[in-house]
């Protein structure tokens, strides 16, 4: 549910870019991660622990699968909540 690329594309409506009003292209449903361990302690604990500290790390984070729309014109990127946390 939350990788890139996992879903089939199902119809959506079309949306206006909010700053040029251009067609946004639709991208897909794409996954983003949040919280985990971070930083040099995150680091640490991956060198010294390994896998168990991965596994570790996927208790912390939350996910939340977004659609992704983006303006071939202006470049403007928009992203719409679709579930997850």
């Amino acid at each position: 549910m939350f990788g890139f690329g996992e879903h089939a594309q199902e119809q959506v409506q079309q949306q206006s870019c909010p700053r040029c009003q251009s067609a946004m292209q639709y991208l897909g449903d794409h996954g983003i991660r949040m919280g985990g361990l971070t930083g040099l302690g995150g680091a640490a604990a991956g060198a010294i622990f390994g896998q168990l500290a991965t596994d570790g790390e996927e208790a912390f984070e939350k996910k939340m699968a977004v659609q992704v729309h983006v303006c071939p014109q202006c470049a403007e990127v928009s992203l719409k909540y679709r579930g997850g946390l």
